[in-house]
C-alpha cells in the first residue's frame, strides 16, 4: 500500500527524525543519497526501515541491493517522498538506521585529527569526507554540540562516517590519550610562534588539532600543544574556512610521508 496523507504517523515519524531531539531518543537517524546508502550497506549497517517512492525506484530493485533481512518497506507517494528528500533524483531512497557511537579506544593506530567546538554541521561532514580521501582514520570532536547524524553531516561526508572512527570527547580526556600513546600535538593556531605547516615534521605519531572559525582554538591546547603551525596567507583576507585548513594541511601530511 502506498502511503498518500501527509497525516499518516509513519510518514510523520519519518519527518520528526529531521529532528535531533528524536534521533537520540530513539537511537536512530534518517539518511538518503547513493553514495552514502550503498557505504553504509557494504559497511554492515542494516536498515531497520526503508522509504521510497516508486517514482524513482521499486521495491525489487533496493531488495537486490540489501535483501529483505528485517527491513521494513515503506511505499510514499511522491509527493511525500519529494517532501521527505533533498534529493528527488532516480534511483534514490531513504534508510532508517540505528545511531551509533566510537570511544577512543576504537581508535586505530595512526595520525589523529582533533576539531574543538566545531559549529557547523557542514564543516564536520567535509572534515570527515577529506579525512577519508586521505586515509586518515582517526577524528575526535570535543566540546561541540554538533549530532553526528545530523543530515548536513551525512550529505558532506558522503558516507564517510561509515569508513573511520568520529570520536566526541573532551579536550583533557583527548589530551590524555594523546599523551599515553606518545602523539605530538599539533595545532592550528595564529600566534607568534607559529610555523609554517609546512616546515613542521611529518609522521603517523601526531595529532593536529583544529580550534572553530568563529574563536579560534582555546587556551587550553595553545597551552597544552607541542607546536603551532600556521598557513601563511598570501591575500588580503587573514583565514580560510576550517574544512579547507584541515585539508592543506592534511594533504601535506600524507604527501611529505610519500616524499620521505
Amino acid at each position: 500500500m502506498v502511503i498518500e496523507s501527509f497525516s499518516n504517523p509513519k510518514y510523520k515519524y519519518l519527518l520528526s527524525l529531521s529532528k535531533s531531539k528524536t534521533r537520540k531518543k530513539d537511537g536512530v537517524f534518517l539518511m538518503e543519497g547513493r553514495p552514502e546508502l550503498d557505504l553504509a550497506i557494504k559497511s554492515g549497517y542494516e536498515p531497520a526501515m526503508i522509504a521510497f517512492s516508486e517514482a524513482y525506484i521499486q521495491k525489487s530493485e533496493i531488495v537486490a541491493l540489501i535483501g529483505e533481512g528485517n527491513t521494513q518497506f515503506i511505499a510514499l507517494s511522491k509527493a511525500l517522498f519529494d517532501s521527505l528528500s533533498y534529493q528527488n533524483v532516480p534511483q534514490n531512497f531513504i534508510g532508517v538506521f540505528s545511531s551509533f557511537s566510537s570511544s577512543l579506544e576504537d581508535l586505530q593506530e595512526g595520525p589523529m585529527v582533533l576539531l574543538e567546538k566545531v559549529e557547523k554541521p557542514g564543516n564536520l561532514g567535509a572534515i570527515l569526507r577529506t579525512c577519508d580521501a586521505l586515509g586518515i582514520k582517526n577524528v575526535l570532536v570535543t566540546d561541540s554540540p554538533v549530532d553526528l547524524f545530523n543530515p548536513n553531516i551525512l550529505r558532506n561526508s558522503r558516507g564517510a562516517l561509515f569508513a573511520l572512527k568520529c570520536v566526541f570527547t573532551s579536550n583533557e580526556k583527548a589530551l590524555e590519550y594523546f599523551r599515553k600513546r606518545g602523539l605530538k600535538v599539533l595545532s592550528a593556531a595564529l600566534s607568534d610562534q607559529s610555523i609554517d605547516y609546512r616546515k613542521a615534521s611529518v609522521s603517523n605519531n601526531v595529532a593536529y588539532v583544529f580550534g572553530s572559525e568563529a574563536n579560534g582554538l582555546s587556551e587550553f591546547w595553545l597551552t597544552n600543544s607541542d607546536e603551532n603551525i600556521i598557513i601563511p596567507m598570501q591575500g588580503v583576507v587573514d583565514s580560510l574556512n576550517v574544512s579547507v585548513s584541515v585539508a592543506i594541511i592534511l594533504s601535506h601530511h600524507v604527501n611529505g610521508k610519500t616524499n620521505s
